[in-house]
């Protein structure tokens, strides 16, 4: 169904690195010890860090950060994305769907710190889990984390609109924490594995500050990090330990470093002073295909390049309080004239798993085995500029006259500025309307986007996790603030279709998978035929780390787990075997 444009990525077997222990103990600190204790993972950042709220975090690589340093109730497996144990060792859930009991480790704390007495972390309480989503569902203007919760554990929503004083759906024991929720949802327990499902501390978190102490695997240092550079440290105390018995984590630290200049960024990869590129850029494909193939080749390796689909969609998201946008012929009419396949093929490199041809649901069989994308497909949009222009015509803007000029906000750097441009052409020939252009700093970008301070802004979507509710909560209308002064989250597009919205509760509150995909994929249909979003492609991006790196795994929605990550040089002969095993 889609097209794939690397032809090696099976090198991503077991392999080494063929620098010298020298070049390598810069930055990775390569460990020969059957241990594996010691290193440093460095990894780059897309935009300038802010110490956020975790109920208002908005950046996708924000959540990285913050899933090295808060733990939920339960996690992901990062390989298989299972729900696993985390600060709860287990949990039960009622034969009719509606109350989950969790029982909680008592050997988990949180990290040292001058908010707590005698700046020792204390243990976490069944009370931490309360406040935690007293948070999640707190009334203030910024708060993302309702997005994902709303309308889930019983009396959430009242508290959320400040009609009682307690969520009624949580309730404590010695130390256990058990949640009734509205109606049975199968997506509750993945909500819990998300960065807003992080437990939190009340002496952590007040009025004037919040500050970054959770339970997780690496400490912030706060001393040493600014907007440009995060630095965590090793959690000596943290709870879990690997099947030996033996202390995790392993690493010593970890560096997450903004780079303004891209050149720069993949130098320090290709020195070994970074473990890992989420992202190879555009313009750098070359270098990595051509010119470094033979280090992807040897055996063993010295880097390991990654190229596996994700839950990811790149999509223009229509603001549906600009009047000419509230017409779903002008939507339509816009959706039918962007040649999706160009932009993929000219301007990204093919570096997507395919063109917008589907919904904003990735077409991942293998994550929807049952869903419906060839349905999807019937009522989406491939380029037609002749029933593009059609339609215009029959929304009064016949050749663009009359059509006013709309604004499309993209993110400042990279390439975005090429994609930006290649619409705006397409839109002029097309249709002979003009879109300005924008380029905005992604963090400003973000809040102009949940005020609608533009009329198109381009948007990057991973799924927070693995299902097709992740995404269709983009258009769920009953999170639109009343006010058009208040931002809205998720919804930024203030869509509002009751259709869709019950479709999607269905969805939502169906106990069988299945039903659930039938519900979620009869609103989808819905959502396309609104033309609200023009989808452009699906993510299918070019990863680089270190061959050193050992147990980092990837996965469909970008989720970091590195407590078990270290750092080994794999010989030769271990490569080989590695070959022999897959035989």
């Amino acid at each position: 169904m889609m097209k794939h444009f690397l032809s090696f990525v099976a090198i991503t077997a077991l392999v080494g690195c063929g620098g010298s222990k020298e070049e390598t103990q810069d930055q990775n600190k390569t460990i020969e010890k059957e241990n594996h204790y010691g290193g440093v993972f460095r990894m780059p950042l897309e935009s300038h860090f802010t110490s956020t709220r975790i109920n208002e975090l908005k950046k996708f690589e924000e959540s990285q950060i913050y899933w090295q340093i808060f733990d939920g109730l339960v996690k992901y497996d990062p390989k298989t994305l299972d729900i696993e144990p985390a600060i709860a060792e287990s949990w039960s859930v009622s034969a009719d769907g509606l109350t989950y009991k969790f029982n909680l480790r008592d050997d988990v704390f949180f990290h040292d710190n001058t908010c707590f007495e005698n700046g020792k972390g204390r243990r976490v309480q069944p009370s931490d889990v309360k406040y935690t989503f007293e948070q999640v569902y707190a009334k203030s203007p910024n708060n993302s984390a309702y997005s994902v919760f709303n309308h889930t554990i019983l009396g959430g929503d009242e508290f959320h609109e400040g009609k009682v004083d307690s969520i009624a759906g949580i309730q404590l024991g010695e130390n256990t924490v058990t949640f009734t929720l509205q109606e049975p949802g199968l997506s509750f327990i993945q909500k819990l594995a998300t960065v807003f499902g992080s437990i939190i501390a009340p002496e952590a978190f007040n009025d004037d500050q919040f500050l970054l102490v959770g339970t997780g695997p690496f400490i912030f240092d706060e001393l040493n990090s600014d907007s440009a550079i995060v630095r965590l440290a090793r959690n000596p105390k943290y709870y879990t330990k690997d099947e030996n018995g033996d202390q995790l984590p392993y690493l010593d630290s970890v560096t997450f470093s903004l780079y303004d200049d891209v050149n720069e960024q993949m130098d320090e990869f290709w020195e070994g002073h970074l473990s890992y590129i989420r992202k190879v850029p555009v313009n750098k494909l070359s270098s990595v295909l051509d010119d470094k193939i033979d280090d992807f080749k040897n055996k063993p390796p010295k880097y390991i390049l990654h190229s596996e689909p994700e839950l990811a969609t790149t999509y223009l998201q229509l603001n549906m309080t600009t009047p000419v946008l509230k017409k779903k012929k002008v939507r339509k009419a816009l959706n039918y004239a962007i040649n999706r396949n160009k932009i993929v093929d000219k301007i990204i490199k093919n570096q997507a798993y395919g063109a917008g041809q589907y919904g904003i649901t990735p077409p991942l069989k293998k994550s929807f085995e049952e869903y419906d994308f060839e349905g999807i497909k019937d009522v989406s949009y491939s380029y037609n500029p002749d029933t593009a222009r059609a339609l215009l015509a029959a929304a009064d803007y016949p050749n663009g006259k009359n059509f006013p000029t709309l604004e499309m906000q993209f993110r400042q750097g990279g390439i975005d500025y090429l994609i930006a441009s290649e619409i705006q052409k397409q839109l002029i020939s097309v249709l002979n309307i003009n879109i300005e252009i924008s380029a905005v700093d992604f963090n400003v970008m973000l809040d102009n986007k949940s005020k609608g301070e533009a009329d198109i802004f381009r948007t990057n979507w991973v799924g927070d996790y693995p299902t097709p509710e992740a995404f269709l909560a983009n258009a769920y209308g009953k999170v639109i603030p009343k006010s058009k002064k208040h931002p809205s989250f998720l919804n930024t597009s203030r869509y509002h279709n009751k259709e869709f919205d019950e479709l999607f509760e269905k969805g939502a509150a169906a106990s069988d998978a299945k039903e659930a995909l039938k519900y979620f994929n009869q609103a989808e249909k819905v959502l396309m035929e609104d033309a609200v979003f023009i989808i452009l492609w699906y993510g299918e991006d070019m990863a680089l780390e270190q061959a050193a790196l050992r147990d980092y795994d990837l996965n469909s929605i970008g989720y970091i787990d590195l407590r078990s990550a270290h750092f080994k040089t794999p010989t030769a002969d271990e490569y080989v075997d590695a070959s022999e095993d897959k035989k």
